[in-house]
């Protein structure tokens, strides 16, 4: 398995996701919770206090007042010791909520599956999963489901730590807040 850490080090790992998320949060901290389930251990990020749900339910705020983000994390033990977990998934999600309504709607996606398993047959998704890649939500059907690979060239060094991935997912937060959160503001939606 690949990008690992020591439980304390994940226990301590919501800093760090919280920093990285910054140029995405309206407020100067965001709040990061473990949250154990199963054998598995979640980190989630939200805004105010913890929510009563899962993770992935869970949203943080914005400056465009119409756009919420959630993040999360999911680290699975390399053993039954459970000392040591790989991470299974980083993935963020921006929704879209009308001001008249309660509804969301997936705008784009984060991604991030770097113990992603080899493909079998005529699929070819895996070497595009491993590393942060983008989902285009609002595309139209099949489009959604395509990985717009992120780290091509450079693989290898992105995922050789926990460290070199979240280097890199940073700097993919910071292409979507120029890229998406800067765009809305300058059109004012």
């Amino acid at each position: 398995m690949i990008c690992e850490l020591e439980f304390d080090s994940l226990r301590r790992r919501g800093q760090r996701i919280s920093d990285m998320l910054q140029p995405l949060a309206r407020s100067p901290r965001l709040a990061s919770s473990p949250f154990p389930l199963r054998n598995e251990f979640i980190i989630g990020v939200h805004s105010g206090s913890r929510p009563d749900a899962p993770p992935r339910e869970w949203r943080f705020t914005t400056p465009i007042r119409s756009i919420r983000g959630s993040y999360w994390e999911r680290w699975v033990p390399t053993s039954e010791k459970r000392t040591r977990y790989y991470l299974g998934q980083a993935y963020l999600h921006l929704y879209w909520r009308a001001a008249t309504t309660d509804d969301e709607h997936e705008l784009l996606a984060l991604h991030c599956d770097p113990n992603e398993p080899d493909d079998f047959g005529v699929t070819t998704q895996a070497i595009y999963k491993r590393g942060p890649h983008i989902h285009v939500m609002t595309a139209s059907q099949p489009l959604p489901h395509s990985h717009f690979a992120l780290n091509m060239g450079h693989l290898t060094d992105v995922l050789s730590s926990v460290e070199s991935l979240s280097t890199a997912m940073s700097s993919a937060v910071t292409m979507i807040r120029d890229q998406v959160l800067d765009l809305f503001e300058r059109h004012g939606l």
